[in-house]
């Protein structure tokens, strides 16, 4: 699949995949012409009356604001941190196992991931290098970053995900700074934040979605993007290139 293909609300299409909720479906339920509902799927920038979006996102089980980002600057005021907040889990282990994998699947422009606990990401999402090489295929600029010196003997990128150095369209860095684990996919964030004295797997998780001029969730953006301005490419060890 080419970016060629990606056109209008992707966000909305998956949704809509996902709940198994057709275009005639969600106009019947909503009361409206179905041709809305094609436009809302198809044109760019196309978005829908509040009291409409708020219901076609609950039939879904999505947020509205999530589906069509400029809901936000139509229908709200300037967010709160507050309002990024989608869940705050105050256990690693209390984040729903699929939200990892999923949150991941369902990028469509960029993929970030600054991970200082590689085993546990491996544990999180199984098929991580084929996702990553599906994302990439797809037009998603993916970014991985890990410690420059793991803090254990078998958690280093290539030890825990040795085919990752083989996908095309990768990067793939490292930094000595990297204490957190954040995970971003387009406008959503999983950040496990690091609590001194507790191992990760005890530390919370937040879960946060960018809105508008993201006063709390942009930190974390910068914070990323000066990590892979300061860090150091990774290149191939030689038996993994025999390997690939």
């Amino acid at each position: 699949m080419s970016t060629a293909t990606i056109t209008g609300n992707e966000r909305l299409r998956g949704a809509m995949v996902a709940a198994n909720v057709t275009i005639e479906g969600l106009a019947g339920h909503l009361g409206v012409d179905p041709k809305s509902v094609d436009r809302w799927l198809n044109v760019p920038d196309r978005t829908p009356h509040a009291r409409n979006a708020e219901a076609a996102a609950k039939l879904l089980g999505a947020d509205a604001y999530h589906l069509w980002p400029r809901l936000a600057e139509r229908h709200r005021s300037t967010p709160t941190p507050q309002d990024e907040v989608v869940a705050c889990y105050p256990l690693r282990s209390m984040v729903p196992f699929g939200l990892w994998r999923a949150t991941l699947a369902n990028a469509v422009t960029v993929v970030d991931l600054a991970i200082a606990n590689l085993v546990f990401l491996a544990d999180a999402v199984w098929d991580l290098p084929a996702l990553l090489a599906d994302r990439a295929s797809a037009g998603v600029r993916v970014r991985i970053i890990t410690p420059t010196e793991p803090a254990g003997p078998i958690t280093g990128l290539a030890d825990v995900f040795p085919s990752l150095s083989a996908i095309p369209g990768l990067r793939l860095a490292t930094h000595p700074g990297l204490r957190a684990d954040v995970l971003r996919a387009d406008d959503d964030l999983l950040v496990t934040t690091p609590v001194d004295g507790l191992t990760p797997a005890l530390a919370p998780v937040l879960h946060l979605r960018r809105l508008g001029p993201a006063p709390m969730t942009g930190g974390y953006l910068t914070a990323l993007d000066h990590l892979f301005a300061t860090a150091t490419p990774s290149r191939p060890v030689s038996h993994l290139r025999a390997v690939a």
